[in-house]
């Protein structure tokens, strides 16, 4: 760990921290935001000073002007009153004579005329001329030069504050765009490290960052890296050393059958009685097939990516015949009556129990790892013999649909267990139930499941309503 502790303590020194980084871009996005709003507030004084916009007291600066003009002139009419405001006459008796107030505003400017600090939210200023009043109605607020749109758009001060409000969103965004865009840079060693592990490459360097937070994560990163290559590698070499013992094992076993097997071929040779040839043939046969088991283990010895076996298309009656062979040998040894019952798409089926051969071997042909099915068959019926008192009845249904071959195996046994039925199918499963006598151990159904699940089937585990004992359900797909 001295390496990676070394290692640990040089990325700390010089890098920037996530808090440092966030503030760096709220102190740029903040000047960016100042100098956007002198800016904005610079350009409506320039639209002020060449006239497109009137300021604040323009009105009343335009009332001074005209002031005496309006309190002289013979005549009141509208092109002597300044054009942003709104103007009634009264005569002294209060009558209106001229305006272009609304019956609202001409009854406030009344109310004004009558009491001078009277407001409505609007101005008013009062001229006295000979017999008669003018008052002038305005704004102090920033104004267009264009009567329309003063009329027809916002007044511009209230324009100027959301166009600088909407700007300022922009350019938060953008900021924030721009931190996200730099944190997931700064975040790509990391997406790096943690792909080249998930691809299982454990031998590369990783890169840091250069920002505290995240290179504290890399470095952590990086120990499990170095962690889990060393358990992997003594992983790997335990698992070396336990094939090299199982290869040597397997080779031990291979001599003792060739006897067995040589011995029982040279039995068959003999003067035997009919009953006599059917149990060398079951020997021989078991051992032929022990000898291919034990190559397959050679095999899986030999690989890290387990057992494998090319499909290949096969007649549905060579596989049901092959299985059905077995199965009644294992009927002899175990003292087992076997029921065994066809429901098959063909034209020429034969329903008979017990009778061999009971298909023409027109069937059709399925694409399938020969080896593999029927093994993982027979591991179900060899469970059901197992477990099947001398004597008793083991029902096998065998259908074949569309490409799918199924078989169901009820023996009369004890059932399964809850803990069973569910984990049953489980690799080194052991059921310490009276079924198992604690000695059996789920390898069996464990391959059949895996198996079934290669050609697109499956396996299903229950208790029989009929037997009263376990019912196992394995299907295959033709590939």
């Amino acid at each position: 760990m001295g390496r990676v502790k070394s290692k640990n303590k040089k990325n700390k020194r010089g890098t920037l921290g996530l808090g440092s980084m966030f503030e760096a871009y709220i102190f740029l996005m903040g000047f960016a935001l100042v100098i956007w709003v002198i800016i904005s507030y610079f350009a409506f004084s320039v639209l002020i000073n060449i006239g497109a916009i009137y300021p604040t007291n323009y009105a009343e600066y335009r009332i001074n002007e005209v002031f005496e003009q309006i309190e002289t002139a013979n005549e009141v009419t509208e092109d002597i009153i300044p054009d942003v405001c709104h103007y009634v006459v009264f005569s002294e008796d209060g009558e209106v004579i001229s305006g272009n107030l609304g019956e609202k505003d001409v009854e406030t400017a009344r109310k004004v005329l009558a009491n001078k600090n009277y407001s409505d939210g609007k101005y008013y200023k009062v001229i006295p001329r000979t017999d008669e009043y003018v008052v002038l109605q305005y704004r102090l607020k920033p104004q267009y030069k264009s009567l329309w749109m003063n009329e027809h758009m916002p007044n511009p001060e209230i324009l100027l504050m959301l166009f600088v409000l909407f700007c300022c969103i922009g350019i938060m965004q953008i900021f924030a765009k721009r931190f996200g865009y730099r944190i997931r840079k700064k975040m790509a060693p990391m997406r790096g490290a943690l792909v080249q592990i998930g691809d299982r490459n454990l031998d590369f360097e990783i890169n840091y960052s250069g920002v505290r937070e995240i290179d504290e994560c890399l470095v952590a990163l990086d120990d499990m890296r170095y962690a889990l290559k060393t358990s992997l590698q003594k992983q790997w070499e335990t698992e070396q050393e336990k094939n090299r013992q199982m290869s040597a094992l397997v080779h031990d076993i291979k001599t003792p059958l060739t006897v067995v097997r040589g011995n029982s071929e040279l039995l068959l040779e003999t003067e035997l009685t009919d009953e006599q040839k059917n149990y060398a043939d079951y020997i021989s046969g078991s051992v032929l097939q022990i000898q291919n088991y034990v190559q397959t283990l050679i095999e899986v010895t030999k690989s890290q990516e387990g057992i494998s076996q090319a499909p290949v298309n096969v007649n549905v009656y060579d596989v049901l015949a092959d299985i059905k062979k077995q199965t009644l040998g294992l009927s002899e040894v175990y003292q087992h009556q076997i029921n065994w019952k066809e429901e098959l798409e063909s034209e020429n089926v034969n329903n008979e129990v017990n009778i061999l051969p009971f298909l023409d071997g027109g069937m059709g042909t399925v694409e399938i790892m020969y080896d593999h099915v029927v093994r993982a068959v027979m591991n179900v019926v060899r469970n059901a013999a197992e477990h099947t008192p001398k004597g008793s009845v083991i029902n096998i249904t065998v259908t074949y649909s569309d490409g799918e071959l199924a078989f169901t195996v009820e023996d009369s046994g004890s059932g399964f267990t809850p803990e069973g039925l569910a984990h049953g199918t489980e690799q080194f499963f052991m059921d310490d139930s009276s079924r198992t006598g604690g000695s059996h151990y789920g390898i069996g159904l464990f391959f059949a499941k895996k198996v079934a699940e290669e050609h697109g089937g499956k396996i299903v585990l229950a208790n029989s309503n009929e037997t009263s004992g376990a019912k196992v359900e394995i299907s295959f797909t033709s590939q």
